[in-house]
């Protein structure tokens, strides 16, 4: 077979190369010129080799060349590697790129890479933020429909809770910051303008939020108040008559309520709506039907001075016809803590919604003690009591007010209206917010609070005259005025005329003890007295012409026995309250008494506590 090839490649037929060049000299020096290299024209070997592979493709590469020279701008596109892979059967992509042309498509490559790595990290972070969103619910039930993924529950059809629409700088720093692991303000404007579009009115309950409210269309309406406290209850009346306006303008409009979490304020709010709408008829119902609602386990409204608000607002529809009735005007005289543990001694502050009314860590009389020493314990096992001595109590209250006790295992405080609470209220833990998440339980604590009608001056009490003189020097009505001390006593521990229970002052709060030395001390002195007086008035008779002599010894003795009779009583435990400072409270904290309550049923309340 070798003298056969050798024969056939010594053949004068042209090869297919030669052809080539013969026939399109322009493409082949258009190829030459493009990669500066020579002709691309195979040896004979080469060329007998590839016709006994019987590659059509290679044989017809001269009509191809032909067909190429017709087209000059297709072929000035092609490479001889691209020609060379399309003689062997292994034609290139249309798409693929020249060899010579890589450097121009880098930055596409770069792009493309980019643009990958920023899709990538959106999706991671998009990842995040529904991973933060579900930590930060927790509880709540979700929206999750139609491609949103919201803090949003349908309460009823045409009402919405919600939590705060983070993301927007018109927020401030923390509410654009808050757009993170909360509701977006985006997507939020997105899900109403697609669902209620035009129909939709927000209630922005926060009052350390605010946000413009032309992303709603200007359909934004805020009554705030602080989170986990209570407004006004003339806010929540109004609140209820805005969103009752807006619901019966068009049957498919909504009303969308929202504080931060959506949950306590919210709650408070929308349970009130339904009282006021008559979708139920008690308060507990209402606030049952919206747990369950907005929350998995049924644990949205859950802090007792805002279940206690509802119940206020209740009695205001039920009792007074929906009208808001005026503060009652009433003294605090002070507190009674009932099965306190030794370790459970707080500072106080009483507040209103326009500040601070009274502290202990600021008043003159209790700013230099610790909370263990300005407590007082009680005669009765387990309790402990504050007061004020020497005042008539310790602020004045209109309406709502809050009572927050500091505690080093942790604070807890309430909400009330002196209108809607009697004057002498007893709350146990479940009824003070923050008591169950104290680090150390109390158990059977309660706390009872002491209030007075008060009208700028306080009730008049009752005092016991010691002995009366005048200016003859007739002292005939001590002995009346010394027997009827202890029924005097008694009497004062007695509320009458509708008057009651309160804190009482030293002269009235005394023990039984303290009492009986006091009495006997009386009577021995308008013993003492009375003899004094027939003693004189026998020398009267036996010495007329001694009278003005007379006289005047007798108002000297009366006089010397007036201070003496004053300097015994001061002796015996009456003290001038007003004078007492900070560093007296510790010397009468012996006499418990002094910081008693003047109700005789002390002893059974304290067994009943």
């Amino acid at each position: 077979m070798e003298p056969a090839s050798a024969d056939s490649s010594s053949q004068p037929t042209p090869s297919v190369s030669n052809t080539e060049e013969h026939r399109s000299p322009k493409v082949s020096g258009q190829i030459n010129h493009a990669h500066d290299s020579p002709s691309l024209s195979p040896p004979s070997g080469i060329s007998s080799w590839a016709r006994n592979l019987k590659l059509p493709k290679v044989i017809g590469l001269g009509a191809a060349g032909a067909t190429q020279q017709d087209s000059q701008t297709e072929n000035s596109g092609m490479s001889a590697f691209a020609r060379l892979t399309g003689g062997l059967g292994l034609r290139t992509p249309p798409n693929a790129t020249p060899p010579g042309n890589y450097g121009a498509e880098q930055p596409n490559l770069i792009e493309s890479f980019t643009k990958g790595l920023m899709d990538s990290s959106k999706s991671a972070v998009k990842a995040v933020q529904v991973k933060a969103r579900h930590m930060v619910s927790q509880n709540k039930r979700r929206y999750q429909e139609d491609g949103f993924d919201l803090d949003m529950t349908y309460i009823t059809e045409n009402i919405i809770a919600m939590g705060f629409p983070g993301g927007d700088f018109s927020s401030g720093i923390f509410g654009y910051i808050e757009g993170f692991y909360r509701n977006h303000m985006e997507e939020v404007i997105k899900f109403f303008e697609t669902h209620h579009k035009g129909k939709y009115k927000v209630y922005n309950l926060c009052s350390e939020r605010l946000y413009d409210g032309s992303l709603f269309q200007g359909k934004v309406a805020s009554f705030p108040f602080s989170d986990h406290n209570c407004p006004p209850i003339q806010l929540i009346a109004s609140f209820c008559q805005s969103a009752y306006s807006w619901l019966k303008e068009d049957i498919q409009n909504v009303v969308v309520v929202h504080c931060k979490a959506g949950m306590g304020r919210t709650g408070l709010m929308i349970c009130s709506l339904f009282l006021f709408l008559k979708f139920f008829p008690t308060a507990e119902e209402a606030i049952d039907y919206f747990n369950q609602k907005r929350c998995i386990d049924g644990k949205a409204l859950v802090l007792p001075s805002q279940i206690r608000y509802v119940k206020y607002f209740e009695r205001t529809l039920t009792q007074f016809n929906g009208e808001v009735q005026p503060g009652r005007r009433c003294m605090l005289r002070g507190f009674r803590l009932h099965k306190c543990p030794y370790w459970v001694r707080p500072s106080i502050t009483i507040s209103d919604h326009s500040g601070i009314l009274f502290t202990t860590r600021k008043h003159p009389k209790t700013k230099d003690l610790m909370p263990e020493d300005f407590w007082i314990s009680a005669p009765k096992k387990g309790i402990v009591v504050f007061a004020l001595p020497g005042e008539p109590g310790l602020t004045e209250l209109v309406g709502d007010f809050k009572i927050h006790f500091h505690d080093q295992q942790g604070d807890f405080y309430c909400w009330m209206n002196t209108t809607m609470t009697e004057n002498r209220k007893i709350l146990d833990g479940s009824d003070l917010d923050g008591f169950d998440k104290r680090k150390i339980p109390a158990p059977g604590f309660k706390v009872e609070i002491v209030m007075i009608d008060y009208n700028g001056t306080l009730p008049a009490r009752t005092k016991v005259n010691p002995a009366s003189t005048g200016s003859d020097g007739n002292k005939s009505n001590v002995l009346a005025s010394a027997n009827p001390t202890k029924s005097n006593s008694r009497e004062s521990k007695v509320p009458k005329n509708g008057d009651d229970d309160v804190f009482s002052d030293s002269d009235e709060e005394e023990t039984r003890d303290t009492q009986s030395k006091r009495a006997a001390t009386e009577y021995n002195q308008a013993s003492e007295a009375t003899t004094d007086h027939v003693r004189m008035l026998a020398h009267r008779t036996d010495q007329l012409s001694l009278q003005h002599e007379e006289r005047t010894q007798n108002k000297a003795s009366e006089e010397l026995t007036t201070d003496k009779f004053h300097t015994i009583q001061a002796g015996n435990s009456t003290i001038n309250m007003e004078s007492v400072g900070a560093s007296e409270i510790k010397a009468i904290a012996a006499d418990a008494s002094v910081f008693s309550f003047g109700d005789e049923d002390f002893e059974s309340d304290g067994e009943d506590a």
